[in-house]
């Protein structure tokens, strides 16, 4: 159990995977055995939830099952989540080379690259995506928009855009 949680910290150490790697994530591809593997949409929050119930160390020693998946991604998304939609994402993340199963079980396990991409996905939306796009929110109250220096200039910008627009309207 130590060597398996050491491995797990020391792939969450290791730098982001490379351009291409996302790449191939992100966008449908073929295996090769010559299999369709459908891309995981960065962002979406399916793909998110899932990504983020197997990214904990609760799952490194014994693996996981499509039941542990069903329940956990379920209650991330506060949504149903059906043993077929998880059918669906395991053969995803296996074809992409993300989880492996576990010999004579019916249990997975994610793959260093596994846990590299989804710590990147996990860690990129979590703490970038998700807090920058809600400071760009056109309804935040006057007093967070002052609190932050993203959403100051926001604004600036899109009233520099706005005014830019409508002086090219008006000389047309």
């Amino acid at each position: 159990m130590n060597r398996s949680l050491c491995e797990a910290e020391a792939a969450d150490a290791q730098p982001a995977p490379d351009v291409s790697t996302f790449c191939h994530v992100t966008r449908p591809s073929t295996t090769e055995d010559g299999f369709y593997a459908a891309g995981l949409h960065f962002g979406e929050p399916r793909v998110m939830a899932v990504l983020d119930a197997l990214v904990g160390f609760v799952y490194l020693v014994a693996g996981f099952s499509n039941r542990q998946l069903v329940e956990r991604v379920g209650a991330l998304l506060q949504a149903p989540y059906g043993c077929r939609q998880a059918t669906y994402d395991l053969r995803k993340l296996k074809r992409k080379g993300l989880i492996e199963k576990i010999a004579q079980a019916h249990r997975y396990r994610l793959t260093n690259l596994g846990r590299r991409v989804a710590v990147l996905f996990t860690k990129a939306y979590g703490r970038v995506l998700a807090p920058g796009l809600s400071a760009l929110d056109l309804q935040l109250p006057a007093n967070l928009i002052e609190r932050s220096e993203l959403s100051r200039s926001w604004r600036c910008f899109d009233r520099a855009l706005g005014n830019f627009i409508q002086e090219q309207m008006l000389a047309a």
